[in-house]
């Protein structure tokens, strides 16, 4: 039951919680108990959704007395800045190495159209070493390490979480362009790939 409230929080306060009819805060808190009124949370109670914010290794969800949000991963516009709990990176030494974990088989795509933070409002990477950070998705198969000093140099913002993803709106149009990656690899084999 834990892992499915989880997965139903998460989705629930990063995209579905204005769609539900839930009052949602304008740095995106939810009240408790409006969730535990919704037929998916029904059989919960206040301590289960708070232990899964204690119990969270990814650090998700935030906790304002019996107010919850996600921390990051939203596709819902916030009327505050977005980016107001997030940590601006203007220099290197803040993260030095930035990876972004997809699946090969977007690598042709990825390669034309770049990166793209689709209907979210950031583009999600870890730091350092796979499987190291939060923001790596476990499903991947390949990582694109992100050229930063270059990217930062030319004005794309970068941020970072309070659970240490690194998040970027990308351009005006809400992508990261190929010129911007440094190198491509298999997670698997560590064999790079072909940025052209």
């Amino acid at each position: 039951m834990t892992e499915r409230l989880s997965r139903f929080l998460a989705k629930l306060l990063r995209h579905d919680a204005r769609k539900r009819g839930l009052e949602v805060t304008s740095d995106g808190y939810v009240n408790i108990d409006a969730i535990l009124e919704l037929p998916e949370a029904r059989n919960s109670s206040v301590t289960d959704i708070q232990d899964i914010v204690n119990n969270d290794k990814k650090g998700r969800f935030k906790l304002c007395g019996l107010q919850i949000k996600a921390t990051q991963g939203h596709s819902m516009q916030l009327h505050a800045n977005d980016d107001d709990d997030l940590t601006p990176i203007t220099h290197l030494s803040e993260a030095r190495v930035v990876l972004h974990g997809t699946r090969s088989r977007y690598w042709d795509s990825i390669k034309e159209t770049g990166l793209s933070r689709k209907r979210r409002t950031h583009i999600h990477f870890a730091q350092g070493e796979h499987g190291q950070k939060s923001g790596f998705p476990p499903y991947c198969d390949m990582a694109i390490e992100i050229n930063l000093g270059k990217a930062l140099k030319d004005g794309i913002k970068f941020y970072k979480s309070e659970n240490g993803v690194i998040l970027s709106p990308g351009n005006s149009f809400g992508v990261i362009s190929k010129k911007y990656f440094k190198k491509a690899y298999n997670l698997r084999t560590r064999d790079e790939l072909s940025l052209d």
